[in-house]
């Protein structure tokens, strides 16, 4: 039942005897005035809903169907608002001032509430003079994740800031000393120069995906060759993954044209493939080899990267958060011990990003001991390649 056409019948048929007998047109103003409320309330985000004791709808928004999922038991009943008795705190409340109690009528009733499908609601109950209790209900899940979201990147912000702060401080103390060997001096510089670079990564880092998140990231956009992405990037971490004895393998690189920016996708290739060399490998005692593979194939209208290592695996809760910024894995998937920290925290949060502003999506299959795969899927554009040809573009176009 719409809600205003409810309060609609209620306003033309209240009396109007202290005015006096209402003129031939106040019957058609009250009739627009309400439907103008009618279109605005519909337009609501938030969930109106009016019900009596026994929560069966008197009247609701479109907005308050979706939320509730309202819908008639059978033909000529009114709806019952099951999802609202569903939530013990609110259908008391709604009940208790329903049945006229004044204290929980006054000032009305508000709280924060979790649903059992895990959503987040607002919702606010009052008395109406009718008699009958309106529910003033919104979603407000993506609010309090961004709440949080933003709560852990202060503490992971301030836990990676302290460390290397921390060891700066120690290691320059020491420098102090006049009388410090030789050696101890090196070793001192050399921790400190390493913790430079990391802070000096780490801010970096933070603006890249600053500029990202802001759409200010300086993209330019060309026609490549998966090839000439894929190997320049294997060639980088060469290094790396000889000094930890990772074996590093191409395997098959279908040939295919994506538009780009070519800096940008080089940095995802680079982030997902050190994120595999440092901390996809498999267990010590295990005696398995480290090793890390990065292949490439058509799927559909799309090409997809795959980097795959043969290390413990990230956890089914793990995994919808490995692309958050500083979110660490508690078991496993962890940096090898008493080795430095030679990551950010936000090399998967940045490729998320990049990957996104290229239309493609970036993904995760992994399971404990298993190991990970991660995946960069990405629009093919041999058409519009083919078309730049005919058409003499150039690369290089500013996005």
């Amino acid at each position: 039942m719409s809600l205003t056409m409810s309060w609609m019948r209620r306003a033309t048929a209240a009396p109007t005897a202290a005015a006096g007998a209402p003129a031939p047109n106040d019957g058609g103003r009250v009739q627009a005035a309400l439907a103008a409320l009618q279109a605005a309330v519909a337009c609501l985000d938030t969930a109106i809903l009016v019900v009596d004791r026994e929560l069966r709808v008197v009247a609701s928004n479109p907005a308050a169907d979706r939320l509730w999922s309202l819908a008639e038991p059978a033909p000529g009943l009114p709806p019952r608002a099951t999802g609202l008795a569903r939530l013990p705190e609110a259908r008391d409340a709604v009940q208790a001032m329903v049945a006229g109690d004044a204290a929980a009528a006054a000032g009305g009733w508000r709280r924060r509430l979790r649903t059992p499908d895990g959503r987040t609601l607002d919702v606010a109950i009052h008395r109406l003079p009718t008699g009958e209790g309106l529910v003033a209900a919104r979603d407000v899940s993506e609010s309090v994740r961004l709440e949080t979201s933003r709560r852990d990147f202060v503490a992971a912000l301030s836990h990676e800031l302290r460390t290397p702060l921390t060891s700066i401080q120690g290691y320059a103390e020491m420098l102090q000393d006049a009388g410090l060997p030789g050696p101890l001096r090196a070793e001192s510089l050399e921790v400190i120069l390493q913790n430079t670079a990391r802070l000096s990564r780490l801010a970096q880092d933070l603006v890249t995906l600053s500029s990202l998140e802001t759409g200010a990231y300086p993209f330019r956009f060309e026609r490549l060759e998966v090839a000439t992405l894929a190997r320049p990037a294997l060639a980088v971490v060469a290094p790396l993954a000889l000094e930890h004895g990772c074996e590093l393998r191409e395997e098959t690189l279908e040939p295919a044209t994506l538009r780009g920016d070519r800096d940008a996708l080089h940095r995802v290739l680079l982030n997902l493939l050190e994120n595999a060399i440092l901390h996809g490998r498999p267990p010590a005692a295990s005696g398995v080899t480290p090793s890390v593979t990065l292949s490439g194939r058509r799927e559909g209208g799309d090409y997809v990267l795959r980097v795959r290592d043969n290390g413990p695996g990230i956890g089914s809760a793990d995994q919808p958060r490995v692309f958050e910024r500083f979110y660490q894995i508690g078991v496993g998937h962890t940096h090898i011990p008493g080795a430095p920290r030679r990551g950010t925290g936000l090399g998967l949060a940045v490729v998320k990003h990049i990957v996104r502003e290229h239309g493609g999506e970036a993904g995760l299959q992994s399971a404990l001991g298993e190991g990970s795969t991660f995946l960069v899927r990405l629009p093919l554009q041999e058409e519009n390649h083919a078309a730049g040809r005919a058409g003499g573009a150039h690369d290089g176009s500013a996005a």
